[in-house]
């Protein structure tokens, strides 16, 4: 059986019975210890989840998180065709 290394954050806020934004609070103050992923995506250590838990989670974290450079959106940029106008149907 195949168990998960990492929880996010939703995951996480189900399981303590708080709100997503919570648990991303508790990631930025340093007191839950998680990796991020992409801009916006992070992920929890299950084994940090299990001390946070239990109360024995101290000092800093291992893993130490970083700014994550900025990335062009998908198609930035692009020139867009031009839409193709469909002629109208003279046969009755």
């Amino acid at each position: 059986m195949h168990t998960k290394n990492f929880i996010s954050p939703a995951d996480v806020a189900e399981e303590l019975d708080v709100s997503s934004a919570t648990v991303l609070r508790l990631i930025h103050a340093g007191a839950l210890p998680a990796i991020r992923v992409s801009e916006r995506i992070y992920r929890i250590p299950i084994a940090s989840f299990e001390m946070y838990k239990a109360g024995t989670l101290r000092g800093q974290p291992a893993i130490r998180l970083r700014r994550v450079a900025a990335q062009p959106r998908l198609g930035e940029g692009e020139d867009l065709p031009e839409p193709t106008r469909v002629a109208a149907s003279t046969s009755r």
